[in-house]
């Protein structure tokens, strides 16, 4: 006999608390930065807890150097100062995406070329990469969305055949790892931000801050001299004399952390493997229980690919083919009726943002990357990216300790609006 659904006036499915149950170590929190009160270190970089902060990063990662700034969009932009972009460049990055990957590109003189996705994942495909790519294409900026891992093979095809840099986009995706390497140890460059507070902050939080990490030693000194203006002990740190040259000014920018978000992401730090390991063995629970459910699509990982983090939430596909062609916002109403926390993903592709459609005269008379009339991107133009955001990608929480049996219940939810949606056409 077919359950009402609860759109339509019967039961909700979910009915135990939907919110995350662990707690951060707020009293640990606290100490940490009465004791910065007390010692009176409210600014500085090179020395004290950011210097710790940098270290134990590098560490938890595997890279040689990292080095802390003010947030994830200025440690994107210091690494793509460190690879080359400037007037003139040209850099791929996924449609579906984020402006705060790429505004560093625009600021630097350089242009945003957008690709499409792979549909089994949603994250930027390599192949379609390959066709936007220019002698004038200086990097590619994949976006580890959430905490899923980018095809970095693919990626790193495109790097040895094209010569260009890989500047990763890791802000959702501190602990992730490719072929059981971190991201942060892959070449060239990984870019992090530490936005927000645990538990739903980035993996690992701070309030605000970002991190950058390579294995290139010219790449780190191009990016102190760029953004770390006094840095204790940066003319030592600089191998380079042209470098060297410049002296603790550097090139006058100064990105650096504050240090009360150096001591509270180290804090983060200490219990990100707990949270990301609870998280991923919480998404096995969900995928298996939602494996095989009608107008349910799973994201296919690739096989090297090790996802986590998961900062906004769980991956989910919906298949309408699936459900006789059930309009994407009366599944999710449905859902959402039922008690699921589910959601969409962002507003509309990259592509068609009033920025991009309508150009900007950045530093005016016509002299920046990208005034009016730069692009011709229209509707249709990257389809799979565009049916992703039209409907069919959905995301829910990253659960690390949940009220014991949301899972099985949010699961039921899923069964009892496949099973009965037909009500709904």
């Amino acid at each position: 006999m077919a359950e009402r659904l609860a759109i339509l006036g019967g039961p909700k499915a979910v009915t135990l608390d939907t919110q995350e149950q662990w707690k951060p170590p707020i009293e640990e929190q606290k100490q940490a930065i009465c004791k910065l009160i007390e010692e009176q270190f409210f600014s500085g970089s090179g020395t004290g807890i950011g210097k710790e902060f940098e270290d134990a990063f590098a560490a938890y990662v595997g890279a040689r150097y990292c080095l802390s700034v003010n947030h994830g969009h200025t440690a994107i932009m210091s690494a793509l100062y460190a690879v080359g972009v400037g007037p003139g460049d040209e850099v791929l990055v996924p449609d579906l995406g984020y402006i705060g990957s790429y505004a560093g590109v625009i600021h630097l003189g350089a242009r945003p070329i957008f690709c499409d996705v792979d549909p089994k994942t949603g994250l930027i495909d390599p192949a379609d990469a390959e066709k936007r790519i220019t002698v004038h294409t200086r990097a590619i900026i994949p976006i580890h969305m959430n905490g899923y891992v980018c095809d970095m093979d693919g990626l790193f095809r495109l790097r040895e055949r094209y010569g260009i840099a890989i500047v990763q986009d890791a802000c959702h995706a501190h602990p992730a790892k490719w072929d059981g390497v971190n991201l942060g140890a892959l070449p060239d460059l990984a870019c992090y931000s530490l936005q927000g507070s645990d538990p739903y902050g980035k993996p690992a939080s701070a309030g605000e801050g970002g991190m950058v990490t390579t294995n290139n030693r010219e790449f780190y000194e191009r990016m102190l001299i760029y953004c770390h203006l006094h840095r204790v002990g940066v003319e030592q740190e600089l191998t380079n004399p042209l470098y060297r040259m410049l002296g603790n000014q550097g090139l006058g920018l100064k990105w650096r952390a504050h240090p009360f978000e150096m001591a509270l992401g180290l804090i983060s730090l200490r219990t990100l493997d707990y949270r990301n390991e609870r998280r991923l063995e919480n998404r096995r629970i969900l995928y298996e229980g939602l494996r095989g459910v009608p107008g349910v699509r799973l994201p296919e990982p690739y096989p090297k690919a090790q996802d986590g983090g998961f900062y906004g939430g769980l991956h989910l596909f919906y298949a309408p083919e699936q459900l006789d062609g059930l309009a994407p916002e009366k599944y999710v109403a449905a859902l959402q009726a039922e008690g699921v926390p589910v959601s969409g993903f962002r507003d509309r592709p990259e592509h068609l943002r009033p920025l991009i459609q309508r150009g900007f005269d950045l530093y005016g008379h016509n002299r920046g990357p990208i005034p009016p009339g730069t692009y011709n991107y229209k509707k249709g133009d990257f389809p799979v990216t565009e049916a992703l955001l039209g409907g069919l990608a959905l995301r829910l929480p990253a659960y690390i300790e949940p009220v014991p049996g949301l899972l099985e219940q949010i699961i039921a939810a899923f069964r009892k609006v496949a099973e009965n949606y037909k009500s709904l056409l």
